[in-house]
């Protein structure tokens, strides 16, 4: 019998037979996902959806300045989340661990106020050790646990590493982790959902994690959504490769897949249906093929897959049915091949087969290396680039394929594989510059790791660095430099002289205190912006005259200090003698020509002084001794510090005040500028002397900081404060009372215990009392000064940092210290009408500092107008002559209640 090839049923069927265990086996998976791709992005669309995803971004990274964030921040956007009422609140933030324990508190409250909101929480298993083996739950502190609820955010990839599916539920041993499905939707447990990524991902709406922090989204776009939390920055590093999208961050997944089974599980044709379907479909294509010729026989394949992929695609659109082509198309491949093998031959076949590797190797090589962002290279062992990514152009300054067999030492100077150098430096993370193709020099972090497998190839991962230098090298200017000059301010002239005088030994250092004459007429009369003119004429004329090493600082006002280092007396004369002279001519300042004069005070190291708070003194002492004199400059000179002889008359007397009630204690209201009432106020110490009449504070003070007077002028300053504040609680008046303590005090480790004892003979609550330090309070021993400032804390006393803006406003302390509010200084707020500057400053500060979670205070506000402005940019309390000078407790007692009754009836009414 002479039966024609291929018209056998049998043959169709051993080929159906081949393939359906092919399918079972998945060894047709990844051409099903393929397929699955491409039906993917053909029906790509947008679809209604109330989820909104809260990005943390590049922006939202650099805007904070530093990651892990601390959790107050996420406490703070979850009360900001409750005000827009969510339908429910999913976070993709790991919080497993400990952290601070005020952090810790304010996320717990801030989980607790969303309720009854539904909140998740991201959990998964994860391997007990790194060698893999046993599985072991993260999942959130118990704190936080018990008011969300943990969900899974583990995502498997798939067998061509992409993630397609997410499971409802997890299992290990006895408990189940539900994943965020299985709350949005009823799924059973352990049902794996295909993600549909045909839905496009503008179905989401995005909000930047620091701009709804900044109160720069509408909270009501957010009101009934689903809120997704997560990271999307790359620099996180939570991207996930995806079909289609090729990657997208974690939290995007996880709300692809919710969308997905909101609109319903897919359904798959059931295996006996589609081994039926797959059967006849072999015998139809048997008879078809080996009739008419090849040609006829590749239009009959080309027409089928055609209706293959119509098929497929208009199932899953019209009734979301998901046929699987790929065994159909297999066998109708097959079939044709067999009967059009004889046509080809050998050399043919192995064609296509390296057609098929390099399209292979092409796409690989697209989807991981040309979608980063970062320059990725490839280098042998001698350093020449094999290969390299399309964002090396945007680094290097050339087309990457320019860069090809070129060595790496050639842009990278130093860099080469000479002497076994890439073999040395694999697995590390380095930091070099790179000489552009244009010239340009870029600061670069780079990370090489040897080629598994890949013999002697090495990756070479490069990031472009110079944006976080200059932020980095910004920071460090602002807080070490004078905004309205330029010049180093006190922060970084006391760094300068500490320094000198801790390494110079054998050589004369001179101090020159330089104060202007006749500036604060200019002030009066022209007004602060002119004023401001002036001091920067004034910076750059003297700093025209310096030579060599000398340093020169604006200090604060008009007054202005140059350190010199190895300065002879003949050298310190003509310095002295060009700064005057550099005033001589007139300064010119809208129109008007202005004549300023200049004052020089000299101290001298070792000859006066070795300590560098001293030094500045006495420079003060000889500056205004010229002053006095008429002369252009003047030499410390002991006989004309009167200050001293005073001083020695005075201790005995100012101890004799403490003992025997000499002195008082005034009080400064303080107001809050959110409610309108008076709830605090500053305890400041008075003294009448019987000769002097009322010394100035900061002078009877500094005298007692500089003897051990400190500590009984402290513990009368608290047992004071203390028993006005119980007088008050019996009259049921709550206030706040402010006690300034000494920089001395604060490096005292029994000065925690002695507090806590004064509180409990008072009977005060720890939180009404405020204790105010300075940012020089932690300069003496700065590690010793945390630790009592963190036993303060846990007294439950208030911490706040007084006249903030004048020391060294250092970040780093502001971060690190139990404080609860900043006090900025007076002399920001005086002029805060007239001075654009201050406006500046006062406005940074607040926003810095409710981004640090703290209470800003703001001293020396004399008007409606700076009371108002303060009160417009989210100050939370004010002080000043507006509201009420220093008064007595009584006086202050009085006040308060005349101020709060007024505000209840004005409410009232």
């Amino acid at each position: 019998m002479n039966t024609p090839p291929l018209t056998w049923p049998t043959v169709a069927l051993a080929v159906v037979g081949c393939t359906f265990l092919l399918q079972r086996g998945h060894d047709l998976a990844r051409v099903e996902n393929a397929v699955a791709d491409t039906r993917s992005t053909l029906l790509r669309h947008e679809v209604p959806s109330d989820i909104v995803i809260v990005g943390i971004d590049a922006e939202s990274l650099k805007a904070l300045n530093e990651w892990p964030w601390p959790r107050r921040h996420h406490a703070r956007l979850l009360q900001m989340l409750h005000a827009t009422e969510p339908r429910d609140v999913f976070i993709d933030i790991d919080f497993s661990s400990r952290s601070t324990e005020d952090d810790d508190a304010l996320l717990e409250r801030a989980l607790a106020d969303l309720a009854p909101t539904p909140v998740f929480l991201a959990a998964h298993f994860q391997a007990a050790t790194g060698a893999g083996g046993s599985l072991t739950l993260t999942e959130p502190l118990p704190r936080f646990a018990e008011h969300a609820r943990p969900a899974s955010v583990m995502l498997e990839p798939d067998i061509d590493g992409l993630v397609r599916s997410m499971r409802s539920s997890w299992r290990i041993g006895d408990r189940v982790l539900r994943s965020v499905l299985s709350y949005e939707t009823s799924l059973p447990n352990d049902t794996n959902v295909p993600i549909d990524y045909s839905i496009d991902p503008a179905s989401f709406a995005y909000v930047s994690y620091i701009d709804f922090l900044s109160g720069r989204i509408d909270p009501a776009a957010l009101r009934g959504k689903s809120i997704y939390v997560g990271p999307t920055a790359n620099e996180l590093r939570d991207i996930l490769a995806v079909p289609v999208y090729r990657a997208l961050p974690g939290v995007v997944v996880q709300a692809f897949a919710a969308e997905s089974a909101r609109a319903g599980v897919l359904t798959e044709v059931p295996t006996w249906l589609e081994t039926i379907l797959l059967a006849a479909w072999g015998i139809g294509c048997a008879v078809s093929f080996g009739r008419r010729g090849w040609r006829v026989d590749l239009a009959i394949v080309a027409t089928a897959l055609l209706a293959l992929g119509a098929a497929t695609v208009s199932l899953y659109a019209a009734q979301r049915v998901v046929l699987e082509i790929v065994p159909f198309a297999v066998v109708l491949l097959v079939l044709f091949v067999a009967a059009t093998a004889r046509s080809l031959d050998r050399e043919t076949w192995r064609a296509i087969a390296y057609a098929l590797g390099v399209k292979r190797r092409d796409a690989l090589l697209s989807s991981v290396v040309e979608s980063s962002s970062d320059c990725i290279l490839c280098v042998d062992k001698n350093g020449v680039i094999r290969s390299a990514n399309s964002a090396t152009s945007r680094v290097f300054g050339c087309r990457s394929a320019a860069l090809l067999d070129a060595p790496l030492g050639d842009f990278i100077p130093g860099f080469g594989g000479e002497g076994g150098e890439l073999a040395s430096l694999a697995g590390t993370i380095l930091e070099r510059t790179i000489l552009t193709t244009d010239g340009r020099k870029l600061p670069v972090e780079i990370s090489l790791s040897k080629v598994a497998m890949g013999g002697d190839l090495y990756v070479a991962v490069i990031r472009d660095v110079t944006e976080r230098q200059a932020q980095r090298r910004a920071l460090e200017h602002q807080a070490t430099h004078d905004p309205l000059t330029g010049l180093p301010n006190r922060t970084a002239f006391m760094r300068h002289l500490g320094s000198l005088l801790a390494q110079t030994a054998g050589r004369r250092i001179a101090l020159l205190m330089l104060d202007l004459s006749r500036f604060k007429e200019v002030n009066d009369t022209l007004g602060h912006d002119v004023g401001d003119d002036v001091l920067r004429e004034v910076a750059r004329r003297f700093s025209a005259q310096l030579r060599g090493s000398a340093l020169i600082s604006r200090i604060g006002g008009d007054e202005f200090t140059v350190v010199l280092d190895d300065a002879e007396r003949g050298e310190l004369e003509l310095l002295c003698a060009r700064l005057v002279d550099s005033l001589r001519e007139p300064i010119t300042a809208r129109g008007v020509a202005i004549e300023i004069g200049v004052s020089v005070g000299i101290a001298l190291a070792p000859d006066h002084s070795h300590d560098a708070k001293e030094l500045l003194r006495l420079a003060d002492v000889a500056m205004y001794v010229a002053k006095r004199h008429g002369a252009p400059f003047e030499i410390y000179d002991r006989d004309d510090d009167k200050h001293t002889v005073r001083r020695l008359g005075m201790l005995s007397e100012l101890r004799r005040a403490i003992e025997h009630g000499g002195l008082a204690l005034h009080y400064q209201p303080q107001v809050s500028l959110r409610t309108g009432k008076a709830d605090g106020a500053e305890a400041l110490a008075r003294w009448r002397h019987d000769v002097h009449g009322n010394v100035d504070p900061a002078e009877f003070v500094t005298l007692a900081e500089a003897t051990d007077l400190i500590w009984p002028l402290t513990d009368w300053t608290l047992r004071q404060a203390l028993s006005d504040l119980a007088s008050w609680n019996k009259r049921q008046t709550d206030l706040r009372v402010g006690v300034n303590i000494s920089a001395r005090v604060i490096q005292d480790v029994t000065f925690p215990r002695r507090l806590e004892i004064l509180l409990h003979e008072a009977r005060i609550r720890p939180h009404q009392l405020e204790l105010e330090i300075t940012e020089s309070a932690m300069l003496l021993d700065p590690e010793r000064a945390r630790r009592i400032v963190r036993d303060l804390h846990a007294l439950g006393v208030l911490i706040a940092i007084d006249d903030y803006g004048t020391g060294f406003s250092s970040l780093g302390y502001l971060r690190d210290l139990r404080v609860h509010a900043l006090k900025l200084d007076k002399s920001f707020v005086i002029d805060l009408e007239t001075r654009e500057q201050n406006r500046v400053i006062v406005e940074s500060t607040v926003q810095m500092a409710h981004a640090l979670g703290l209470r800003v205070v703001a001293e020396g506000v004399e008007s409606e107008w700076a009371k108002g402005y303060l009160e417009s940019i989210g100050y939370d309390c004010a002080q000043g002559y507006w509201f009420a000078r220093p008064i007595p407790a009584a006086d202050c007692f009085a006040w308060v209640q005349r101020f709060n009754g007024a505000l209840a009836e004005r409410l009232a009414s």
